[in-house]
């Protein structure tokens, strides 16, 4: 399933859409995130906050993970995750909670 990202934001950049991973296609999901690839950058905005953590996982064309991280989420803060050093490529973004996984494309030219 692919859901538009919610235009809530004021972003100029690439919006990646998420989709759920795994997941039965006529089920409606909340997405709780936007995650948008702006400059050197994937600027993540958060729609909820929680006490549980969440993890960010970009995995290169092969499926290596190229970058892993593990934050609380905070609907007040944009979180960042620093493209530098990374090559020219396609690549997918995960955002995984408790049991359920998100997933989106993008690509660094």
């Amino acid at each position: 399933m692919t859901m538009e990202a919610n235009i809530l934001s004021s972003h100029r950049g690439k919006s990646i859409q998420l989709k759920i991973w795994d997941h039965l296609k006529k089920d409606i999901v909340f997405i709780p995130i936007e995650a948008v690839q702006e400059g050197g950058n994937i600027e993540v905005q958060f729609f909820e906050k929680s006490s549980e953590p969440v993890t960010f996982q970009v995995k290169d064309k092969n499926g290596n993970i190229v970058f892993q991280d593990m934050v609380i989420p905070d609907k007040q803060e944009i979180y960042k995750i620093d493209l530098d050093g990374f090559k020219a490529d396609q690549y997918e973004l995960f955002y995984i909670e408790k049991d359920v996984a998100f997933i989106g494309e993008f690509e660094i030219e």
